[in-house]
């Protein structure tokens, strides 16, 4: 029986070799098996696109027109507050009028300023207004 004597870095760099090739030919499987995988997948019709594609359509032009609707009513919204705010003012400054309207000395100045009315034994004086002088 012979011995024969190896080199234990010429073994080593053998060893090396073989890993690369079997993790390069792992490699090279793992993407056909992938690749055989896609192909085997079971792919769109042109049909289930289309529908899938109006789908996605309408439901974007729907939630485009509520977005739009919204900010419609958002505005109507601040018109009608704004314009709630004006009532309430003049509510406001109507019922202050109401309570001076039911003192009876402002139902008196009334009468006296609008209609000329006078008390027993006071006297009326009436004044020419001045006429404006004419450009001749």
């Amino acid at each position: 029986m012979q011995r024969s004597i190896i080199d234990i870095e010429e073994a080593q760099r053998r060893r090396k070799e073989k890993r690369a090739e079997t993790v390069k030919s792992e490699k090279v499987q793992r993407r056909k098996w992938k690749l055989a995988e896609r192909k085997a997948r079971p792919k769109m019709s042109v049909g289930k696109k289309l529908v899938a594609g109006g789908i996605v359509a309408v439901a974007v032009l729907l939630f485009g027109l509520g977005g739009y609707r919204n900010i419609e009513l958002s505005i109507e919204r601040a018109e009608t507050e704004k314009v709630l705010e004006e009532k309430l003012a003049e509510k406001a400054r109507l019922e202050k009028k109401l309570t001076q309207v039911e003192d009876p000395e402002y139902i008196e100045q009334e009468a006296r300023d609008r209609f000329h009315l006078l008390k027993d034994g006071e006297i009326l004086y009436v004044m020419p207004e001045d006429e404006p002088e004419s450009a001749e």
